[in-house]
């Protein structure tokens, strides 16, 4: 399978490359939305002031401390439709290799750490606390989907809080320091690729929220799954979405 990245201002797509796809474990919540898990209290961003990037806490501290992803307890936390299906590795080169050709519109794949995640124009993007890709089969006309990376981008905006802004067109900065990135690449489909520096920020000059990893990630999607649905009732597109190969 071929995927292109796609250019967020409409610009043609651009070469992709052929990917192998990693098999993975899945889970999917059999009953419904389940108890959300949200801390109610204030949580703000924060920036790191250690210009050199170099990590102050492990990898995944202070959220949810020695706790992993796993399908279990990230199924009791969903509460909408994007994450019932989940797939999940410890590590892996990249989040978008994970998702299966037959993965249901809003299906989500996370790994703990990546190895060889990359960014726009080919930077790298490894071990940002957060990583985590999103299936999304969006109607035609191909010429809109550009568009998707600036919803995920206000859809991991808004989860972050009122501190965050949008780089255009993919990058979110807390003080202005960026704290996430969003990848999309596209073939019959759109993957978008998220990472989130959670914790601690890797390199010189990035920024990190304060946030429990679980609770941040069923924050990110559910507004994800909202503002695609917006997407779509603005592009008068509803009658034609949602179609996929595991619908």
């Amino acid at each position: 399978m071929e995927r292109d990245a796609l250019d967020p201002w409409g610009m043609p797509f651009t070469q992709g490359r052929e990917r192998t796809l990693v098999t993975v474990s899945c889970t999917s919540d059999e009953d419904g939305v389940g108890e959300p898990l949200v801390d109610e209290r204030p949580v703000g961003p924060q920036i790191s002031n250690d210009s050199t990037g170099s990590a102050r806490r492990r990898l995944h501290a202070p959220t949810l401390d020695g706790v992993l992803l796993e399908p279990d307890v990230v199924a009791r936390a969903i509460r909408g439709a994007y994450g019932r299906e989940y797939h999940w590795v410890e590590e892996a080169e990249t989040t978008q290799r994970l998702l299966p050709e037959d993965a249901a519109h809003g299906a989500v794949a996370l790994a703990e750490r990546q190895t060889a995640g990359r960014g726009r124009h080919g930077r790298t993007w490894v071990d940002s606390g957060l990583m985590f890709s999103v299936a999304l089969y969006p109607p035609p006309p191909l010429a809109g989907w550009p568009e998707l990376t600036l919803v995920a981008a206000h859809s991991v905006a808004d989860a972050i809080g009122p501190d965050a802004e949008i780089k255009h067109p993919n990058d979110v900065l807390v003080g202005g320091r960026k704290v996430a990135g969003i990848l999309a690449e596209a073939s019959e489909r759109v993957v978008l690729g998220i990472g989130i520096n959670v914790g601690e920020a890797r390199w010189p000059g990035a920024g990190y929220v304060e946030r429990d990893r679980l609770d941040l990630l069923a924050d990110v999607l559910v507004r994800l799954e909202a503002g695609y649905d917006g997407w779509l009732s603005r592009a008068g597109r509803a009658a034609a979405s949602g179609s996929s190969p595991g619908s």
